[in-house]
C-alpha cells in the first residue's frame, strides 16, 4: 500500500538522523519529483519548503527505502517510486490553489480532489484537525454526491446554499460520485498545500 511507503520514510526508529519532515513532506516530494522526472535537491527544498538538511534526510530515507535514484542532475523516482506516484495520481488527480476567503479558512486557500474516499470521512474533523496540524489555519471538507458538494453528516448543497468558489473551480477537476474534496486555508500557499496533503493522509 502506497500509505505504508510513506510512513517507512518517517519511522522514528530509522536509523541515521532524525526525520524533522512529516508524511505529508513525503507525499509533496514524491509528487513533485514524479510530475517533473528528476529534481535536484534545491529545487526539492523549495518545493517542500524544508532547510538543506532536512531535504538531505529526506533524499536519504526516500533512497533506503528504494524510491528514488539518485543521478547527476538530481533524483528521479525508481521503478517502486514510479509505482507509488501512479497510484498517488489515481487517488489525487487534482490539487491546487483556490478561491475561498468566504469559507473563513485564511487568506491563501488550497483544495485537493480524493477519488472515492467518502466512505472514509464522518464529519470532516479528522481532515481538519490533521490540516491544522500540518500548519493550515481550518479545513473544510466536502464529498461529492449526485453532482453535488455536500457538507458530511448533513447533505447540504454547498453551492446552493454557500459561496460559488471555490467550487466553480473544483468543478473543472470532473468531480465523480464519491469523491472527496477538502479545502484548506492559511496565510500562505505553501502551509495550505501541506494542510491539505495532511488531510488526504487521513483518507488514503
Amino acid at each position: 500500500m502506497v500509505l505504508d511507503s510513506l510512513r517507512e520514510v518517517t519511522f522514528a526508529d530509522y536509523r541515521g538522523p532524525r526525520a524533522v519532515f512529516t508524511q505529508a513532506d513525503v507525499l509533496k516530494a514524491v509528487l513533485a519529483i514524479g510530475e517533473s522526472g528528476s529534481v535536484g535537491r534545491g529545487k526539492l527544498g523549495t518545493v517542500t519548503g524544508l532547510g538543506q538538511g532536512e531535504v538531505r534526510t529526506l533524499i536519504k530515507r526516500l533512497k533506503d527505502n528504494q524510491l528514488i535514484v539518485i543521478e547527476a542532475d538530481g533524483c528521479r523516482l525508481s521503478a517502486k517510486g514510479q509505482k507509488d506516484y501512479a497510484d498517488l495520481s489515481s487517488l489525487l488527480p487534482w490539487s491546487g490553489p483556490v478561491k475561498a476567503k468566504t469559507l473563513a479558512l485564511g487568506e491563501h486557500c488550497w483544495a485537493v480532489l480524493i477519488k472515492r474516499a467518502a466512505k472514509g470521512v464522518r464529519y470532516g474533523i479528522e481532515q481538519r484537525d490533521a490540516a491544522i496540524k500540518a500548519g493550515a489555519d481550518g479545513a473544510f471538507t466536502s464529498v461529492f454526491r449526485s453532482g453535488k458538494f455536500t457538507i458530511p453528516g448533513e447533505g447540504t448543497d454547498c453551492e446552493k446554499d454557500g459561496p460559488s468558489e471555490p467550487w466553480i473551480t473544483v468543478r473543472k477537476a470532473q468531480p465523480h460520485d464519491g469523491d472527496v474534496i477538502v479545502v484548506t486555508g492559511s496565510r500562505s500557499d505553501s502551509d495550505s498545500e501541506n494542510g491539505a496533503l495532511a488531510a488526504v493522509l487521513t483518507l488514503v
